[in-house]
């Protein structure tokens, strides 16, 4: 311990005395460290991402996607989307707001150029995006099972409309429509090719 003027002592040392119950006491020393969480590891790498979830207690939307199927798309609202449906067609997804939409695509809905280009039909799927009001900001667009590209033409015509594009294969793209949907809702948009295609 060291004196200081007015009578005020300041610690430097690292050992604490204990006082019992009895009034006798017991110093006891404390390691030159850093202090250390060590009690709070943990050997599930799952839980360290649930401490840093920062939108664990965020409302989720309606059409939060719970799960991606081998076949389709199970939402929050107890919806399976599965492709192909009943009558053996073709079927996509869309999530607008709180709205869910199954899109046939099996009359020419999209084609795949050169095996990884993928284009949609105006006529049959895009136009959707220039009847609602208000746009989205952000469309997330999935490509299917495997890693590919939106065509020139269709990212053009999300481009006019001013609504910028969130691209990858359909598993991660249902990953970041959750993401983005709970952080900003409602003015994010998914359209999504089933995982099997």
């Amino acid at each position: 311990m060291i004196r200081i003027q007015k009578c005020a002592f300041r610690r430097f040392s690292t050992s604490a005395l204990n006082r019992n119950l009895f009034g006798g006491g017991k110093v006891v020393t404390t390691p030159h460290a850093a202090p250390s969480n060590k009690s709070e590891t943990t050997s599930n790498p799952a839980d360290l991402f649930k401490k840093n979830d920062i939108l664990m207690y965020s409302q989720k939307p309606i059409n939060y996607i719970e799960s991606v199927k081998q076949n389709g798309y199970h939402l929050a609202n107890n919806i399976l989307i599965t492709s192909p449906n009943k009558e053996g067609h073709e079927v996509g997804t869309l999530l607008l707001e709180n709205e869910s939409y199954e899109v046939n695509l099996s009359n020419g809905g999209y084609k795949v150029i050169n095996g990884f280009i993928v284009e949609f039909s105006e006529e049959e799927v895009l136009q959707i995006f220039k009847k609602i009001h208000p746009k989205p900001e952000i469309a997330v667009v999935g490509l299917g099972k495997k890693s590919r590209m939106l065509s020139e033409k269709s990212r053009k015509y999300f481009s006019q409309m001013g609504i910028q594009l969130e691209v990858g294969d359909s598993k991660h793209a249902a990953q970041i429509y959750d993401l983005l949907a709970t952080e900003r809702p409602g003015v994010i948009a998914a359209l999504l090719l089933p995982p099997n295609v």
